[in-house]
C-alpha cells in the first residue's frame, strides 16, 4: 500500500461515541483541565475539585481492594496487572520493581483470594538473582482446569546514560516465557515463543470459532495478531501482522479486543503518535486477515486498557477516556448495547491520586486494567501511581 492510500485512509475516523458520551466525555474534560489549573470558572466557584454532582457518574454499589501496597522495603513499583481465576480462586499477578519500571532485578509476584476483596500475601513466581542485569514482566495470565498460565517477557536492562525511556533498554535481548502452575503456588516454564516478539498485554481469548487470540508488538515486523490453531495455549500460535497507520504508533501492542454476534471483531488500540484517542481495526474471518486500523472517537490518555462483553451481552471498554496526554488520574468504564455505540460512561476511580516514591516513568493515577468478566459481575484490576494494585468489583445489573 502506497503512502498516498494510507493518507488517504487516515482521513477516515470510526465514530464510535453516541451524543450522550460524547458530551459527557468532552464536558468532564474541559473541566478537569480548569480543575488541574485551579482556575476558577464562574463568579461563586471558590475552586472545589470537580463538579457536584458528577458530570458522568461514579458505578454505584463498586466495591473496592488493595492487593499490594508498594514500598521502598519490598518494592514500590508495581504495575502490569493481570487477574484470572483458577480451582475457586482469584489470582492477580503483576511486575514488582524496587523502585523504577523495567530496572534491573523486577521479578513477578502473585496473590489469591477467595472473594476477590480480601488478598493473601504475594509469593514469588519468577525471581532475579541479587546483581543480575534482567528483569521480569508480567505480560498475561490465563487459565484451564488443569493450569494456571503466567506469560513472563524477560529483558536485559541495559542503562545508556543518553537516552530516555524504555529505548535505555537493549530490546535484542528480550525474550517471552510462559510458566505454568497446578496450584498458583508452584511454577514450571511451559513453553517459550522465543524472541520474535517483544510485548503482549492481556491474556489470549476465545474467538466464536474456538480459536485462541491476543495481540502482540514484534521485535521488527510491527504489531501483529497471534492466532493459536484452537484452544490449546502451549500450541505455537499463528504470527499475523497487522499494518501500522502512518501517523500511528503500536510499539509495544497494547491492544484489545471483543467479537461480535455477528462474527466481527473489533480491536482497539493504544496509539503512542500522542493522538490521544483509541485506533480501530476489525477481522470478518475470524482473525485470519485484518482491515487496516482507523482513528476513533473514543479518547485516551494514552494507556493500556482492556474490551470485552459482559455477562448480559453489553459491550465494554475500560480505559483512561480523557484526551490530556498521559493524564491518567480517571479511569472509566464506557458500554455499548450493540458493539459499534458507546453511549454511556461510568468513573470506576478518579480519586486524586500521588505517588509515594518517585521512579522512572512512574505516573500517577488509575491505570492499566485487566479485567475478569464473571456473571453478574466485572472485575477490574489495575494499579494505583504503579505502586500500589487494585481491584474493583463492579454489580454489572447496577449499570
Amino acid at each position: 500500500m502506497s503512502r498516498e492510500d494510507y493518507r488517504t485512509l487516515q482521513k477516515t475516523e470510526a465514530r464510535l461515541l453516541g451524543p450522550n458520551a460524547r458530551r459527557m466525555l468532552e464536558e468532564y474534560r474541559w473541566r478537569r483541565v480548569f480543575n488541574l489549573f485551579e482556575c476558577l470558572m464562574k463568579d461563586d466557584d471558590h475552586g472545589t475539585k470537580g463538579a457536584e454532582p458528577p458530570l458522568i457518574p461514579y458505578i454505584p454499589g463498586a466495591k473496592r481492594s488493595v492487593v499490594y501496597y508498594g514500598d521502598r522495603f519490598h518494592g514500590s513499583y508495581n504495575h502490569h496487572n493481570q487477574i484470572a481465576r483458577f480451582k475457586g480462586l482469584y489470582f492477580y499477578a503483576w511486575s514488582n520493581g524496587f523502585r523504577n519500571e523495567e530496572d534491573a532485578g523486577q521479578r513477578v509476584l502473585i496473590a489469591s483470594s477467595d472473594d476477590a476483596l480480601r488478598w493473601s500475601e504475594p509469593t514469588v513466581v519468577l525471581d532475579v538473582a541479587d546483581g543480575s542485569p534482567w528483569a521480569h514482566n508480567c505480560v498475561a495470565m490465563h487459565s484451564t482446569p488443569d493450569f494456571l498460565y503466567i506469560v513472563i517477557m524477560s529483558e536485559e536492562t541495559i542503562h545508556d546514560a543518553t537516552a530516555v525511556g524504555m529505548r535505555r533498554i537493549n530490546p535484542e535481548d528480550a525474550y517471552v516465557d510462559m510458566y505454568r502452575s497446578p496450584d498458583g503456588l508452584h511454577w514450571e516454564k511451559a513453553f517459550s515463543f522465543g524472541s520474535r516478539f517483544k510485548w503482549i498485554f492481556e491474556a489470549p481469548r476465545l474467538t466464536q470459532e474456538g480459536r485462541l487470540l491476543c495481540l502482540c508488538a514484534t521485535k521488527s515486523e510491527g504489531p501483529a495478531m497471534l492466532l493459536w490453531p484452537g484452544n490449546d495455549i502451549e500450541a505455537m500460535p499463528e504470527f499475523i501482522r497487522v499494518p501500522e497507520p502512518e501517523d500511528a504508533s503500536f510499539p509495544y501492542g497494547e491492544s484489545s479486543w471483543y467479537q461480535r454476534d455477528d462474527g466481527r471483531i473489533l480491536v482497539f488500540w493504544r496509539d503512542e503518535g500522542a493522538s490521544c484517542r483509541l485506533y480501530v481495526n476489525h477481522s470478518d474471518d475470524g482473525g485470519r486477515t485484518w482491515s487496516v486500523p482507523v482513528l476513533s472517537d473514543i479518547p485516551d490518555s494514552m494507556s493500556r486498557l482492556y474490551a470485552g462483553r459482559l455477562s448480559d451481552g453489553r459491550y465494554f471498554i475500560v480505559n483512561n477516556a480523557i484526551s490530556t496526554l498521559l493524564d491518567r488520574i480517571p479511569l472509566m468504564l464506557l458500554l455499548s448495547d450493540d458493539g459499534l455505540t458507546f453511549d454511556q460512561v461510568y468513573v470506576i476511580n478518579d480519586s486524586p491520586s500521588e505517588m509515594r516514591r518517585k521512579g522512572l516513568l512512574k505516573i500517577n493515577g488509575s491505570q492499566y486494567p485487566c479485567c475478569l468478566v464473571e456473571e453478574g459481575r466485572l472485575i477490574v484490576a489495575y494499579d494505583a501511581n504503579k505502586e500500589d494494585n487494585m481491584v474493583e468489583v463492579i454489580d454489572i445489573a447496577r449499570i
